[in-house]
């Protein structure tokens, strides 16, 4: 019979090698006495090892790097807890609890903590603060910009993780988010539409006059007068296509795609009502008189599973036989990339043919 072999525990040092760990696979208390837990992500990492009075301290609000150093947190343990998933950081040295990272009043507090004297916080900062998230695709996993608004005559803060724009900023376009001041719902939007390209501009408009935060209306008022002003006309042409129905930044890519390829304009969420006046189901847009409709199916709702998928086939189905209706999906890859394969099933469905050319949307240096 041969003995029994002891197996033997690895060094402390080879738990930095083990990175296949599945949850799931071992026991909860297997899974507690590791050295490691699993980020948001799945992805193994160091559990930091202790908690002491300085880190629980900062835990419990937005808090900078050096307000970390003077709790005694040392910066090895602020990357432990960033890569657990226990803090964020929502800019350069700026750090939020996890918990808190929805909240807008912490979001108002993280930006008072370094947000540079006399100015405004505005864009893509602005339009954070207000709930709306205008960040492209090449950064939806990192973290929102730090941009803000200095006055004429003002000395610009030169802080690599801040972006300063020196511009006009009257009284009427500035507001103040508890200790934040901060640009005006019309003067964000108006600066995306201005300063980002056509299809970020028009998804955070269209956002931000969704929530009623603003109106075309007052858009159109706010651009008046501009005439010459960088980029002015490209905001006045975002603004004419802006849709407050709309329910999703990538509803607005898509009528953005359907609308530069030279197909009239599709109306926006359609309902579909049964013989009593009951809302059935509602189209992100289409043409009425083909009963044709696009769909955009983002990856977290409609793509992420084989059941989402399964779902919106039989949804489809039901809606061409009980309505007559013929609905196209559009996913993102699909209304970003060159090819113009939604062009060509559009083309197809409305008995059309022309020639169209389709350039990608890029938005690497945003």
């Amino acid at each position: 019979r041969a003995p029994l072999t002891p197996v033997r525990r690895p060094p402390a040092s080879s738990w930095e090698l083990i990175r296949t760990f599945i949850p799931g696979t071992a026991s909860p208390q297997a899974s507690a006495s590791l050295p490691f837990s699993t980020s948001p992500a799945g992805r193994a990492v160091r559990r930091p090892r202790h908690r002491h009075g300085g880190v629980m301290s900062i835990l419990n609000g937005p808090f900078t790097f050096r307000q970390a150093a003077t709790k005694g947190v040392h910066p090895k343990e602020l990357g432990e807890l960033c890569a657990a998933g226990e803090l964020v950081r929502p800019s350069q040295g700026l750090f939020l609890p996890r918990h808190l990272a929805d909240d807008p009043d912490a979001r108002i507090a993280a930006i008072s903590l370094v947000l540079p004297p006399g100015a405004a916080v505005a864009r893509e900062t602005a339009a954070w603060l207000l709930g709306v998230d205008v960040r492209p695709p090449a950064r939806w996993q990192h973290a929102p910009l730090l941009e803000c608004l200095v006055p004429l005559g003002a000395i610009r803060p030169r802080r690599p993780d801040v972006r300063a724009y020196i511009s006009d900023l009257p009284a009427q376009d500035v507001m103040t988010l508890g200790p934040v001041p901060c640009t005006t719902a019309t003067r964000t939007a108006l600066d995306l539409a201005r300063y980002r390209p056509r299809f970020l501009g028009l998804g955070a408009v269209d956002a931000l006059t969704h929530l009623g935060l603003t109106s075309v209306p007052e858009l159109k008022a706010a651009a008046t007068g501009l005439d010459g002003h960088r980029f002015i006309r490209r905001a006045r042409e975002v603004i004419d296509l802006c849709e407050p129905a709309t329910e999703s930044t990538g509803e607005s890519w898509t009528r953005l795609r359907i609308i530069d390829a030279g197909f009239p304009r599709p109306t926006v969420q359609i309902s579909l009502r049964d013989s009593t006046g009951r809302e059935v189901y509602r189209l992100d847009m289409g043409f009425k008189d083909a009963k044709v409709a696009v769909e955009y199916d983002g990856t977290e709702h409609h793509l992420r599973t084989v059941a989402q998928r399964a779902h919106d086939d039989a949804r489809r189905d039901d809606i061409h036989a009980r309505f007559g209706w013929h609905t196209l999906a559009a996913d993102k890859g699909g209304v970003l990339g060159a090819r113009p394969d939604l062009e060509g099933a559009l083309m197809e469905a409305l008995g059309l043919s022309f020639e169209y050319r389709r350039q990608a949307w890029h938005s690497f240096d945003v």
